[in-house]
């Protein structure tokens, strides 16, 4: 994880008001107009430094969660948990031992208040997590989740399979249910695209899914195509300004703004 501190002050004051006014045009239409419910954000995939995250969290105008680096990443937690966020995502939750981690790390750094405060969630995305998830949703330490987040590029990739793979849609449908009979929400996310996103939904049913940075609340019935496009048209105004603070470089810019008009096309 990166560490090195940046000034909010990079970019001229002109065009830095500028570009945060489009972002926060944009994000009021997620919320308002298609149903967008918090921000993801992640020290793990994204990379993001502390100060990046702590920039999203104080400018946002949807909660955000972020993904720490592992589930027993405990410095992750210990510079997130200060901060205006509404929880943590532990990635790679493989068994009841990496929940266990997860929590134990949590609680360490955080008053019994904020710990009950904070939302915990953990993403479920090997297929070594779907053969243990009822141990998993069994554990002592699951009555602590919020949510689950079931990552399926990954999943996809750990079964050495397209993500669009019948096998692939099969475990995730059958991992959605057993954890919604727990009464846990359950959001989806890992590839997501305008042009799929509702087939998808309408065989999985989830509660929730997410973009890389987006998550909607699933309403059934309701189209999310457009909601898909809108979202990774901001990723790709979320990266440009970036860029100009000097939180990311502009290679890392092209490369993922290059990605995302792939999956806008």
């Amino acid at each position: 994880m990166r560490s090195k501190k940046t000034s909010l002050k990079i970019m001229p004051v002109k065009k830095a008001e500028t570009f945060q006014t489009t972002l926060a045009r944009s994000l009021r239409r997620l919320k308002n107009e298609f149903g967008a419910c918090g921000l993801k954000l992640s020290t793990e995939d994204a990379a993001m430094t502390i100060d990046q995250i702590k920039f999203w969290a104080e400018a946002s105008l949807l909660p955000s969660i972020v993904k720490i680096g592992g589930p027993n990443a405990r410095n992750d937690i210990k510079q997130l948990v200060p901060l205006n966020i509404e929880g943590l995502i532990a990635p790679m939750v493989e068994s009841p031992y990496g929940l266990e981690n997860f929590i134990a790390a949590v609680r360490d750094f955080t008053t019994p208040m904020r710990f009950g405060r904070l939302n915990k969630h953990i993403n479920i995305e090997t297929v070594t997590a779907i053969k243990q998830l009822d141990d998993i949703l069994n554990s002592p330490e699951a009555k602590f989740l919020d949510e689950i987040t079931i990552g399926c590029s990954d999943l996809s990739g750990s079964m050495k399979r397209s993500g669009v793979d019948r096998t692939v849609l099969n475990r995730v449908v059958r991992a959605v249910k057993k954890i919604q009979s727990k009464k846990l929400p359950v959001s989806v996310g890992g590839g997501i695209q305008p042009e799929t996103i509702d087939g998808f939904l309408e065989k999985v049913r989830p509660d929730k899914f997410n973009t890389r940075v987006v998550t909607f609340d699933v309403v059934p019935g309701q189209k999310y195509g457009q909601a898909v496009a809108e979202a990774l048209k901001f990723e790709i105004l979320m990266l440009e300004h970036d860029a100009g603070m000097g939180f990311i470089t502009r290679d890392e810019e092209k490369f993922r703004i290059k990605e995302l008009k792939k999956r806008l096309k």
